[in-house]
C-alpha cells in the first residue's frame, strides 16, 4: 500500500497543509503516524475520502439584502434561487444574509467563504451579481476559480439603471465612513471622560 507525507496528501486533494491538520481535529480525515510521530495517509484512503466529499457537495444559494426594512425583497431571492435549484435538480441549501455590499464581515458572507475554503460546494447561486458583493466581486470569483466553485447567476439583466446603481454605491460609501467617524469619535469622547474621571477621584 502506498503512503504520503502530508505535504503529498495536501498536493493530491488539491488542499493546504492546514487543512489537512483541520480535518484530523476534525475526526474527518485521520491519518496513520510514523515511529517518528509524522503522519502518513494512505492513497487508498485519500481516493475513498475525495470521492465522498466530491459527492456530498453542495450547491449554495446566497442572498442579500441591504437592510432589515427589504424582507419582501430577501423573500422574492429566497424563492427565485430555490426554484432555480430544483429546476436544475440541485441538492442545495439558502445561505441568507443582510448587510451593506461593501461590508466584507457579513455573517452570511463569512460562512460562504468558510464553505468555498472547505471545497464543500460545488457552485453558488444568486439571483443578480450584486449580491453577493457590490465591489470586489473579481476577487469573490478568482476565490471561486481557485478551488473549483462555480457562480450561476439567475439574472443577467440589471434589476437597477446605472443611475441607480451609482446612488446606491455612492450612499454605501458615505454610509461606510459615517460610521466609522461617528465611531471613532465616540470611542475618543469616551477616552477623554475616562482620562477627567480617573484625573478628579
Amino acid at each position: 500500500m502506498l503512503y504520503l507525507s502530508i505535504k503529498e496528501a495536501a498536493a493530491f486533494l488539491g488542499v493546504a497543509e492546514s487543512t489537512l491538520r483541520r480535518w484530523e481535529n476534525e475526526d474527518k480525515l485521520t491519518p496513520e503516524r510514523t515511529s517518528g510521530g509524522h503522519r502518513r495517509y494512505s492513497k487508498d484512503s485519500l481516493i475513498a475520502f475525495k470521492d465522498k466529499k466530491d459527492n456530498n457537495k453542495l450547491t449554495i444559494g446566497y442572498c442579500r439584502v441591504s437592510s432589515s426594512d427589504q424582507k419582501e425583497d430577501l423573500k422574492r431571492q429566497v424563492e427565485n434561487v430555490t426554484n432555480y435549484c430544483i429546476a436544475n435538480g440541485y441538492q442545495f441549501r439558502i445561505i441568507e444574509d443582510l448587510g451593506s455590499g461593501l461590508n466584507y464581515k457579513k455573517k452570511g458572507l463569512k460562512e460562504l467563504l468558510a464553505i468555498i475554503e472547505n471545497r464543500d460546494v460545488e457552485r453558488i447561486v444568486v439571483n443578480y451579481k450584486d449580491r453577493l458583493m457590490r465591489f470586489g466581486y473579481e476577487v469573490l470569483e478568482e476565490i471561486c476559480k481557485l478551488n473549483n466553485v462555480d457562480i450561476e447567476i439567475i439574472n443577467h439583466s440589471e434589476d437597477k439603471t446605472y443611475e441607480e446603481e451609482l446612488v446606491d454605491d455612492v450612499l454605501s460609501v458615505i454610509t461606510v465612513f459615517s460610521s466609522r467617524l461617528y465611531g471613532s469619535r465616540s470611542r475618543k469622547t469616551k477616552e477623554i471622560l475616562k482620562t477627567n474621571k480617573q484625573m478628579f477621584t
